[in-house]
């Protein structure tokens, strides 16, 4: 008997929770509490891109994600990213916003182009200063100055600068197709600020030169000034090796010993660091 009415409680408790439950429910129904989530589509990043990079189809995918979770300047449509230059890096798996990219049509000016804690300066040339027009976009250069020298009053000509960056030749900040040597009035370099000094000092006391490096050259070479006196030694030299039909002929005095042949001087090779920059320079002790 009592088994029964434990029995009976149960049934009622059960039927009384089913029937506070789809009460409970027509009442949110009723009232409009559920809401239906709406999808759109957004153009999602599929790589990491750089700021400067033209935009690819490689580079995006189309995802589903909920209305109220799309930045409302997300791109919906790869047309309205597909061939713009990012502005600032975008991250894989980022919403592709139209403030990230530049306009349509635009490219990015130089400030894109400069390598980190480096500036651009630029630099008159001509025909002969600039290699003739063969200097191109992306090519490295060593600048040589010719100015009076501080210590007496002959010329000096110093290398300034090693393995300099061009960036840009003109308004130009991009290797041409044809190829073809192009004279110009400027020439752009990529130098850090205390290189800018140099450089600037250099143009405005005396004369720059710009020397082309071949693709494979990396090292940095010490060279040891030039003077003009230096160039007459060698010339008095020159002119005393000429032939013995166009010498004076000169009655030798004495007979000298044979002089032991002079070594030439050992090469020797520092490697230079500066921050991730590594280089070669070789000198040698005279």
């Amino acid at each position: 008997m009592r088994k029964r009415k434990l029995l009976l409680i149960a049934a009622a408790l059960g039927l009384m929770a089913a029937v506070l439950t789809y009460t409970f429910i027509r009442t949110i129904e009723d009232t409009g509490d559920v809401q239906e989530v709406r999808e759109v589509g957004v153009m999602i990043a599929n790589t990491d891109i750089p700021s400067g990079t033209e935009v690819t189809a490689g580079m995006l995918r189309l995802a589903q994600v909920a209305e109220t979770a799309r930045h409302p300047d997300a791109a919906r449509t790869p047309n309205q990213v597909i061939g713009r230059i990012t502005k600032v890096p975008i991250v894989r798996g980022e919403q592709v916003l139209d403030s990230r990219l530049l306009p349509a049509g635009v490219r990015p000016s130089l400030t894109f182009v400069i390598p980190s804690g480096k500036r651009a300066i630029s630099v008159a040339v001509n025909e002969v200063v600039g290699v003739a027009g063969f200097v191109k976009p992306g090519d490295r250069v060593d600048v040589l100055a010719t100015m009076d020298s501080p210590d007496s009053d002959s010329a000096v000509t110093t290398t300034v600068l090693q393995n300099v960056e061009v960036l840009a030749i003109a308004q130009d900040m991009e290797e041409r197709v044809d190829k073809e040597p192009k004279v110009t009035t400027t020439v752009t370099l990529a130098v850090t600020l205390a290189e800018a000094q140099r450089l600037t000092l250099a143009e405005e006391t005396g004369v720059l030169r710009l020397a082309l490096r071949p693709e494979t050259a990396a090292d940095k070479e010490w060279v040891n000034p030039t003077t003009s006196e230096q160039l007459a030694g060698r010339t008095a030299s020159q002119a005393a090796a000429r032939p013995a039909a166009q010498q004076p002929v000169v009655q030798p005095t004495a007979v000298r010993a044979p002089q032991p042949p002079v070594e030439p001087a050992p090469e020797y090779k520092v490697e230079v660091i500066r921050g991730t920059d590594r280089s070669t320079v070789s000198f040698k002790i005279n």
